[in-house]
């Protein structure tokens, strides 16, 4: 797989014929991106993230299908991120990419998105990957590259002080999110283009159960939290 670009636009020449559907939500901002296979550009929509409703994940993929020129039904896979990150966006992200496999009968791979984060660079070492987590704080783990390889986990996710950040090393993470003055490297891909990158680079996908690490607080009738 290698890329170029041309206009502003990015464009990868995919060994594949396979159409996949990337859908990553779990972030500052919610990403939908369409490839097509051999030889053809991967389009992409980025969204704000102020509202992860369902409704606004199906019109970008209906734009994207458009776009690419092909039907619900030519489609292969579908690709998402399950969290780490916001609780509604891993929610809407799952449950738009599971109403598509059912109405389409792709395959469905899911990833977790701080793999997809490290996806997002061509190096060789290693480097952390973070996604935003509560006021003042990280979802980070650490991985290992090579420049033509998929990540490899190095250490368990953990959630760490954004101020603790600058003594772990290099980051790599969604360009809104405050790192407190840490190294972070410029990404060559987006999170879609990353989440597509897995899949082409033959990473096996992980459950699709959603990976909160942190449940919701629950306050019981009765009781103050």
């Amino acid at each position: 797989m290698e890329s170029s670009h041309c206009g502003g636009v990015r464009y990868w020449v995919i060994l594949s014929s396979v159409n996949r559907l990337a859908i990553v939500t779990c972030g500052p901002q919610v990403e939908v991106a369409l490839s097509t296979g051999i030889a053809k550009g991967v389009s992409i929509v980025r969204l704000a993230g102020v509202s992860r409703r369902s409704s606004l994940l199906l019109a970008a993929v209906d734009l994207l299908f458009e776009d690419g020129g092909i039907v619900p039904a030519d489609l292969d896979q579908v690709l998402v991120s399950r969290g780490p990150g916001s609780f509604t966006g891993i929610r809407a992200g799952l449950a738009t990419a599971i109403g598509l496999v059912r109405s389409t009968g792709a395959e469905i791979l899911a990833y977790d998105s701080l793999m997809v984060q490290a996806a997002r660079v061509r190096i060789d070492g290693e480097i952390w990957a973070a996604q935003p987590g509560k006021r003042g704080e990280l979802y980070a783990q650490s991985f290992v590259l090579s420049e033509i390889g998929v990540p490899e986990t190095r250490a368990e996710l953990q959630i760490i002080a954004v101020s603790d950040a600058s003594s772990r090393g290099v980051w790599i993470a969604p360009e809104p999110l405050d790192l407190g003055g840490a190294d972070r490297i410029p990404a060559a891909y987006s999170a879609a283009e990353g989440l597509l990158r897995l899949a082409t680079l033959g990473r096996e996908g992980q459950s699709i159960e959603p990976l909160y690490f942190e449940e919701p607080p629950v306050s019981l009738p009765g009781k103050k939290v």
